[in-house]
């Protein structure tokens, strides 16, 4: 009986103090952190090679824009986004500014008495809801096209999730409809978006457990989807890399085509196992007139990993189809750039991420003076392929999002066999 109340007593604490900290830091020092970033940015690599002459002028300005709209305190959400228009004056998709507040821990989430009093807590209470007539906006979302930015999504992780334009040009709000999570509620914000170009857009997303404010500063919408927003499709996801795919794959689809998936090529110890098993038993096999390398949803890792496969493939002399999506990054980018150098290879699919010309090698953060936020520069200089950087490498074949990838690859491999 005694531990059972230690822990009751244990949750009111952390519930109180939570809302204790609600309470006393819902505004920020922007101009102090925004300061800070200025100073921080301009010891990047990237920084240094591409604010010259003129962008100088042009970073001094939007910093001086920034700071006079940071003359008094402003929300963190406000903050992040001016930061993060600050820090987008350079084109670094690997840079990245985000909060530092974890208002529920993995810790707290496994707990059940905690997860069965959070909605009682502060921090669900207190979390930035809308006022509107949610049946009315739900039919009105109904409504929205599929492409437009407007209509009902579903968050995994949060439930069905209504987005609107607000009254401020090109910006948009995403509001939980119905949540399929016991930490979300009706009408509290999910994400906060802001169009940028075309249909690239900011993006603030609290963070479905934690409640932290993760940033994008450039995301792609398509084919209903934006970060964890999915619209409902009328079949499978065929963009995605197939789920049952492990991150190393190898099949032989018919006698003269071939199937290689890799997933990643991080130095995480497991992958790394994995390659190394998947090299040994599969480099020799790798002999058709066609393969197929699909790098769907491959976010990047050593070099280590992937140029052995460059090395065999130009060996091998078969014609290469390269296989992208809009999360295929960095050294993910970077091996498809050296696969379309081979004398026979051919890139479907959709553009690839644009974070491609820097990266991170000793992963540096440092917590901005208000200690609301963390900056995370880059260290490692691929400059050379600047002109992919925030926008991608366009395929020469784009697919049909409506139909399988692969077979639509096979498809174009079988109308050019002889």
């Amino acid at each position: 009986m005694k531990t059972k109340l230690t822990t009751v007593l244990t949750a009111l604490f952390l519930m109180v103090f939570a809302f204790a900290k609600a309470q006393t830091s819902s505004l920020c020092d922007c101009k102090t952190d925004l300061d800070f970033l200025a100073t921080k940015m301009q010891d990047m690599i990237s920084y240094k090679k591409q604010i010259k002459g003129d962008k100088v002028t042009a970073f001094q300005k939007t910093y001086a824009t920034l700071s006079e709209e940071m003359q008094s305190p402003i929300s963190k959400v406000d903050c992040l986004f001016k930061l993060n228009t600050l820090l987008s004056v350079v084109k670094d998709k690997h840079a990245s500014i985000s909060s530092n507040d974890i208002l529920v821990t993995n810790e707290q989430y496994a707990d059940t008495l905690y997860r069965a009093n959070f909605k009682q807590t502060a921090i669900f209470k207190e979390h930035p809801r809308v006022t509107k007539d949610l049946v009315a906006l739900r039919k009105e979302l109904t409504k929205a096209p599929f492409d437009a930015i407007e209509g009902i999504y579903t968050d995994k992780y949060v439930g069905e999730i209504g987005v609107y334009k607000t009254t401020t040009k090109g910006e948009y709000i995403a509001v939980v409809l119905e949540a399929t999570s016991d930490f979300w509620g009706t009408g509290q914000i999910a994400y906060h978006i802001k169009a940028i170009t075309g249909n690239e857009y900011q993006v603030l997303r609290y963070h479905p457990i934690s409640r932290k404010l993760w940033f994008q500063k450039s995301l792609l919408a398509y084919n209903g989807k934006l970060w964890g927003l999915q619209k409902e499709l009328n079949g499978p996801n065929y963009v995605e890399a197939p789920s049952e795919n492990s991150n190393w794959e190898f099949k032989q689809l018919t006698d003269d085509t071939q199937y290689l998936y890799f997933g990643s090529f991080s130095n995480r110890k497991s992958n790394v196992a994995a390659f190394k098993k998947f090299y040994a038993e599969n480099k020799d096999k790798i002999n058709a007139p066609n393969v197929i390398v699909d790098l769907r949803n491959n976010g990047g890792g050593n070099s280590k990993y992937s140029d052995p496969f460059v090395k065999i493939l130009k060996k091998s002399g078969a014609k290469v189809y390269v296989i992208t999506n809009y999360f295929t990054g960095s050294n993910g980018e970077q091996f498809t750039l050296k696969l379309k150098k081979l004398k026979n290879s051919v890139h479907l699919g959709q553009r690839t991420n644009g974070i491609i010309a820097y990266g991170m090698n000793y992963g540096t953060s440092y917590d901005s003076p208000t200690g609301n936020f963390s900056f995370k520069p880059t260290d490692m200089n691929f400059h050379k392929f600047i002109q992919y950087e925030m926008v991608g490498i366009q395929p020469e074949i784009l697919l049909d999002f409506s139909r399988d990838w692969i077979t639509q690859t096979q498809e174009i491999i079988e109308g050019q066999l002889p």
